[in-house]
């Protein structure tokens, strides 16, 4: 048994697809189903079987699996470990994290902890909510962070900090008399809400049926990086996250918080089999601290 075998075994198993699996590894199809083929016969069983929709795990391949997580979670501490030792006391941490909160909370952290350990690098990069639960499984992410995180098994939950729902709309849309907007301020407006599948969209969906209307979407969207920029296209108005509401680039519209208030959680995710690094728990109260920031500032 090769660990390239152990390795392709974990990556189809938890994507449940030869074209997903091939991408992680970045090997073709076909060579990631020769390599398949192969971990098939080291092992003496089958460990797929096809079905409509993708490749569905044997019994023999659940059973393995729990002991293949181990042996990566193993793996990716040694990695970890061996990386802040070439570092010599700094270290290089990989974040991701959902869109609305790359535009400044990101940013600023960054740059509050490079302050404090200048020789700190990091990796960044920018995914929706399943891509980055899945990155974070794959030993591909250090830290991930997300709004309104749910449980998840086998992933620590930190709540950061907190911010609010905020409606986009153009600038000469609605009425501005008010710091704030209410929801009913909404009635007979077109709107594009968010998918309620997500975490972030659920949570508006909520907000939504205890209004005292009926608000019917002309456009359902996966992230609110895109209902902002389908308000800038002028095909209604939304609501999203205070941070996406604010990102700069969109002449015309305008922002305003909802009334009452509607609190979104800003969590942190990491396994709970690989803690934290201390530039990790750095980079977490750095977080904390932007965060607390940000509130103590009026942005209505």
């Amino acid at each position: 048994m090769r660990v390239r075998h152990i390795e392709v075994f974990y990556s189809v198993y938890r994507h449940k697809s030869i074209s997903a699996a091939a991408r992680t590894l970045n090997i073709s199809q076909p060579a990631l189903s020769k390599a398949l083929r192969h971990a098939e016969d080291q092992f003496g069983f089958p460990l797929f079987t096809r079905t409509g929709r993708g490749l569905s795990p044997t019994n023999e391949a659940h059973r393995l699996y729990e002991d293949v997580k181990r042996v990566f979670e193993d793996i990716a501490h040694v990695k970890r470990t061996t990386l802040d030792l070439q570092q010599s006391g700094g270290g290089r941490l990989k974040v991701s994290t959902v869109t609305g909160l790359s535009y400044e909370i990101l940013p600023r952290t960054i740059a509050r902890v490079r302050k404090l350990r200048p020789d700190t690098s990091f990796e960044i990069q920018t995914l929706h909510y399943g891509d980055l639960i899945l990155s974070l499984r794959a030993f591909e992410t250090d830290i991930g962070l997300v709004f309104e995180a749910p449980i998840h098994d086998g992933l620590a939950c930190i709540q950061a900090g907190e911010a609010e729902f905020a409606c986009v709309y153009a600038e000469n849309q609605l009425n501005h008399a008010n710091d704030r907007i209410q929801i009913e301020e909404l009635e007979g407006q077109d709107f594009i809400t968010l998918n309620p599948e997500g975490p972030l969209g659920g949570k508006l969906n909520s907000a939504l049926e205890g209004a005292a209307i009926t608000i019917d979407p002309v456009v359902v969207a996966e992230s609110c990086f895109v209902a902002k920029s389908l308000v800038m296209c002028g095909l209604g108005t939304t609501i999203v996250d205070e941070f996406t509401a604010r990102s700069p680039g969109y002449l015309g519209l305008a922002s305003r918080k909802l009334a009452p208030p509607v609190p979104i959680n800003i969590n942190a995710l990491y396994l709970e089999g690989r803690p934290l690094s201390g530039i990790g728990r750095q980079f977490l109260a750095a977080l904390e601290s932007e965060l607390q920031e940000w509130q103590s500032i009026k942005r209505d």
